[in-house]
């Protein structure tokens, strides 16, 4: 496949509030597109998260199929940040091959893997 790009879609109900988590807690900086319907991180050259508004209340996070994995400079750090401001990784580790993680989740549950870079 030679796609253009790729996008990870996320649909969550309180826009303004992962926009913040993801922006600032997530240090995903500034989005490239933002809006009161969605917002767009850049994640690399061809690579895009994107939060997309929906009213949708049955919305079910925790149990999605799908989850994001990313590594961070400084694992205690990131961990430190999250849980000062109630957003806490679990405190077990999880192994998926040769690589150990911790899972979190944003304000709806949505899941992310996180391992030292």
């Amino acid at each position: 496949m030679n796609a253009a790009y790729f996008s990870l879609i996320l649909k969550v109900n309180d826009l303004d509030g992962c926009r913040i988590f993801y922006r600032d807690l997530l240090g995903l900086g500034e989005p490239v597109f933002d809006s009161t319907f969605a917002v767009v991180f850049l994640l690399g050259e061809k690579l895009t998260l994107m939060l997309e508004k929906s009213a949708a209340e049955y919305l079910e996070h925790a149990s999605a199929a799908a989850n994001f994995a990313f590594a961070v400079p400084d694992l205690e750090e990131f961990a430190r940040r999250l849980d000062d401001n109630g957003c806490p990784l679990e405190p077990d580790s999880i192994r998926i091959g040769i690589v150990e993680y911790r899972r979190g989740t944003d304000p709806e549950g949505n899941p992310f893997l996180v391992c030292q870079a």
